[in-house]
């Protein structure tokens, strides 16, 4: 937009749509939380909302999941191109396919036009991770999968509303393709009921102020994105910058799979090169090029910190390149199942490990990886179950001005997933939770510390063996520290049998286990990682250790022998 059009936009007009809009997205949210089925959705709130220009670009989201909000604008844009020609209001389009610009197969995403004066004006869309879309493994994340049609069901871009008119028979469709179809199919009319609430609200704030004001607020904020990052940019070190980070892959040497970065920065412009990657590999971890491109975005907005820069214009400052045929741009028929979580933090860490040698002051500390697992039984009544772990996600890395945050999640969604409460978990399934607590000395010591890990302990308790799918990293890789902070404890997993106690009995849980036997009276013991810190640890206050020892965050040991307190007395 021209400085000339730019100033024509009121600024108390930009607020209100800017404020407006969002709060359009939450309402999304809220709508979808109190209508939805499953509890990976109704209470973990694993879903995003955003809203899209006629372009493809995100003015507006909801603070939820920055994987899925990121991947967004390629999805939608490839399912609006499915339908050239054959738009029509009140038409709903819906996917889930990697290859038509999609993630992994569980997330759903449901979008719609928004017309104004018989034009597209504007997209609603929401993308949902549902609890089962069929394939392998009860819950997804199968580890054995070895093509996209191992993980499940694939929907490429179709009409679940044409015109106004509803496809129940498209959503039986996919309903039945999962072992939960009444979950499934109430998840979906959840999603559908929250994007046209979306496009009713749109339609309230175009009926006050009107399509020429809506597009010049738009453009401002979208310009607004593009400055923030091209000014972040700028007071970066230009030149060449690499960075590196890995991944658990048994079949790699020594399992680990590098994931490297090459990032030039030249007058207020990034370019990321990412074809030095792997090639696609016959497992599960394959990044689509939708994913790997959020990925990238997260990354940068971390860097950032600024709010003003989360919409569609930072990525104008940014020039992304793949290889396809690659781990981070893989084609058919690579499976794609961990690509949200395991391959986004491998991405976001190698990205910002880049960044850092451009802005040292702005690093930050390494995040728990994500570590999940999907648990599927019976329940007593014989009713199947399928049960998500999102407790215990691990703690966050500390940066030159706060310490890390204790145990809220991975670095491709800390804090967008809720933990579900214990209550409802023991009450809705089989489990009891017999500990839950944070971790003493689990985040890397530093300056500013690492936010803690917890330890939690599962017990099973169903009238018949249940079976375990894990997804994860974070064993091999630990939080690294920065700045000279410390690197966190990685994770560690075991089941243990009725009766053991821990020890050298202890099995433990791997990354990728696949189809693990559960039975009835096992424990599953779960000690998740603590983030990595920054800076010296001899720099950090004395009061903050002596705060940090009261509370029992960090040991009268650990305080003496590595943050020196006591030391000068």
């Amino acid at each position: 937009m021209s400085p000339s059009n730019a100033a024509a936009v009121a600024p108390l007009t930009l607020a209100v749509v800017r404020h407006r809009m969002r709060a359009v997205t939450e309402e999304m949210v809220e709508a979808m939380t109190r209508t939805c089925f499953s509890p990976i959705l109704n209470q973990s709130q694993d879903f995003s909302a955003v809203i899209l220009d006629a372009a493809f670009q995100t003015v507006s989201q909801a603070e939820r999941v920055p994987i899925h909000m990121g991947a967004m604008p390629l999805a939608v844009r490839m399912m609006a191109e499915a339908f050239d020609g054959d738009l029509a209001d009140g038409d709903v389009l819906m996917a889930n396919d990697p290859y038509w610009g999609g993630s992994h197969l569980p997330d759903v995403t449901l979008a719609m036009p928004f017309f104004a004066d018989g034009e597209i004006r504007l997209w609603v869309a929401l993308r949902a991770h549902q609890g089962d879309i069929g394939g392998l493994s009860a819950g997804g994340y199968s580890a054995a999968a070895r093509e996209i049609w191992h993980e499940g069901l694939r929907i490429p871009p179709l009409k679940l509303v044409a015109g106004g008119t509803f496809r129940g028979d498209l959503l039986r469709l996919v309903a039945e393709n999962s072992r939960k179809p009444d979950d499934l199919r109430g998840d979906l009319l959840a999603q559908l009921s929250a994007v046209r609430i979306g496009v009713t609200r749109l339609a309230e704030l175009f009926a006050r102020y009107g399509r020429m004001e809506i597009a010049q607020a738009v453009e401002a904020i979208l310009d607004g994105g593009e400055a923030v990052m091209r000014t972040l940019l700028a007071g970066c070190r230009e030149g060449l910058h690499r960075g590196l980070s890995h991944m658990e892959f048994a079949d790699a040497p020594g399992s680990l799979l590098p994931i490297p970065v090459s990032l030039t920065i030249e007058d207020g412009r990034a370019v990321v090169d990412l074809t030095g990657c792997p090639d696609q590999v016959r497992a599960f971890i394959n990044s689509s090029y939708a994913n790997s491109c959020a990925a990238v975005m997260v990354a940068f907005l971390y860097f950032s910190g600024d709010e003003e820069g989360l919409n569609g214009g930072s990525a104008r400052a940014l020039d992304i390149r793949t290889r396809p045929g690659s781990l981070v741009d893989p084609v058919m028929p690579a499976p794609v199942g961990a690509c949200t979580s395991s391959t986004a933090c491998a991405l976001i860490e190698a990205v910002l490990n880049a960044l850092e040698g451009a802005d040292p002051q702005r690093s930050i500390g390494g995040f728990a990886r994500r570590f999940r697992f999907a648990l599927a039984g019976a329940a007593d009544d014989g009713t199947p179950f399928i049960w998500h772990y999102f407790l215990n996600k691990g703690g966050t890395g500390g940066n030159r001005d706060h310490d890390g945050w204790p145990n809220i999640g991975g670095l491709h969604n800390p804090g967008g997933t809720a933990s579900p409460s214990v209550e409802r978990t023991e009450a809705g399934y089989p489990l009891v939770v017999e500990e839950y607590a944070l971790l003493p000395d689990s985040g890397g010591a530093g300056e500013r510390r690492g936010g803690l890990g917890g330890r939690l302990v599962l017990r099973y308790e169903g009238r018949e063996p249940a079976v375990l799918n894990a997804s994860g990293e974070g064993v091999l890789v630990p939080p690294t520290g920065t700045q000279g902070g410390g690197t966190g404890p990685g994770h560690r997993y075991a089941l243990l049998s009725q009766g053991d106690a821990e020890g050298d009995r202890a099995r433990p849980i791997a990354v990728h286990d696949s189809g693990l036997r559960v039975e009835p009276g096992a424990r599953i013991l779960c000690l998740s990682a603590g983030g990595g810190g920054f800076g010296d640890p001899r720099r950090r206050p004395r009061d903050l250790v002596e705060r940090d020892v009261a509370y029992g965050y960090v040991s009268a040991e650990a305080a003496r022998d590595v943050y020196g307190l006591g030391a000068d007395a």
